[in-house]
């Protein structure tokens, strides 16, 4: 059986959570590599990317289709400004994720639809 991905994940400095909301299996995970700088919880876009894909491949389990995969994001009291909210989003958007919601901000960017040959196989 195949599941949809609804994540949520929590990005501290250096320091990913990730919740599956289907499963509640629960990661907490310490960058490798430094992705954080003073002042800016999310400063190197690539090895913050590293950290959020090893986060969530440890937090997968069983099998799983990125067709409408979400993500809502949380970072505790800091507040990310549009840049670094563009690179989390960025970064989730190369992985798959088609919805990334900051707290209670919508996404501000929505996922690409479709193509309409695989839109086709879900009607």
């Amino acid at each position: 059986m195949l599941f949809r991905i609804h994540f949520e994940i929590g990005i501290y400095p250096d320091r990913i959570q990730v919740s599956d909301l289907r499963s509640g299996r629960f990661v907490d995970f310490a960058a490798e590599v430094p992705f954080s700088a003073p002042g800016r919880l999310v400063a190197d876009p690539i090895y913050f990317e590293n950290a959020l894909v090893k986060a969530l491949r440890k937090a997968m389990s069983g099998g799983f289709i990125l067709l409408d995969a979400q993500a809502d994001i949380s970072t505790g009291d800091v507040v990310l400004d549009a840049s670094e909210r563009q690179m989390v989003r960025r970064s989730l958007r190369d992985i798959g994720f088609k919805t990334v919601r900051f707290g209670s901000l919508e996404d501000e960017e929505p996922g690409p639809p479709l193509p309409p040959s695989l839109s086709a196989l879900f009607l």
